[in-house]
């Protein structure tokens, strides 16, 4: 049996949880809409275009896996708090 702490501190962190899965999402989508104002500046600083493209590519790779990371953890603690909140309370 879980008492109403328990419940609220599963609550509590499937809240957090969802929070930063938005901020990631978020981070993901302005690398998005970013793309062509990185590539130039790195252009503009004389990297070659594979080089830039690359780095970019690398960037791109990394919030992937942060967002995907977040949603997966957003979604372990959907399950925990519908377990927690399922249980018979004290």
């Amino acid at each position: 049996m879980i008492d109403k702490a328990q419940a609220d501190m599963a609550k509590t962190l499937w809240d957090q949880s969802k929070a930063a899965a938005q901020q990631a999402h978020e981070a993901w989508w302005m690398v998005l809409k970013s793309q062509k104002a990185l590539l130039d500046s790195m252009r503009g600083a004389g990297v070659p275009f594979e080089v830039a493209a690359d780095q970019f590519e690398k960037l791109m790779q990394f919030h992937a896996e942060q967002h995907k990371a977040a949603l997966d953890y957003m979604d372990k603690m959907s399950v925990d708090y519908g377990r927690a909140v399922a249980k018979p309370k004290k």
